[in-house]
């Protein structure tokens, strides 16, 4: 998948084994991936990586912090407000689908991911296109 190659792509998942797949899966298409496991910090880390070419955000993190409060600290900062968003959760996308449209994220990837699809799905957002998937 040439669309990736040197892409980087920053990924805010708390569970080290989605976070593991997502990374290898990207990373086979030649994309720098940036990990954000702990969520404790989170734009300071964003800055220290820039340029980012997207952000792949769970919803459900540690802290009691939602996806959407990390969606709205990058949105306030002027240097990361333009970067795409894509909610990567197993929520219920019925519910979490017109939620994240609403607020502004550039798509939702249900998990479990589909390893062959994921790439493509953040290809086509990257290009500007938006992606709402759920897994069936």
């Amino acid at each position: 998948m040439q669309e990736l190659q040197g892409k980087r792509i920053f990924i805010v998942e708390d569970d080290v084994v989605n976070m593991a797949v997502f990374a290898a899966t990207l990373r086979q298409t030649g994309a720098l991936i940036v990990q954000d496991a702990w969520n404790a910090n989170t734009i300071n880390l964003l800055l220290q990586h820039l340029p980012i070419d997207v952000i792949l955000l769970d919803l459900m993190l540690r802290f009691k912090t939602s996806g959407y409060d990390i969606f709205d600290k990058i949105k306030a900062n002027p240097k990361l407000k333009d970067i795409p968003i894509i909610a990567v959760s197993a929520s219920d996308p019925e519910i979490e689908i017109p939620k994240a449209k609403n607020k502004g994220f550039a798509g939702f990837i249900g998990k479990p991911i589909d390893v062959y699809k994921f790439p493509i799905q953040i290809a086509a957002c990257i290009k500007g296109e938006q992606v709402w998937y759920a897994q069936t």
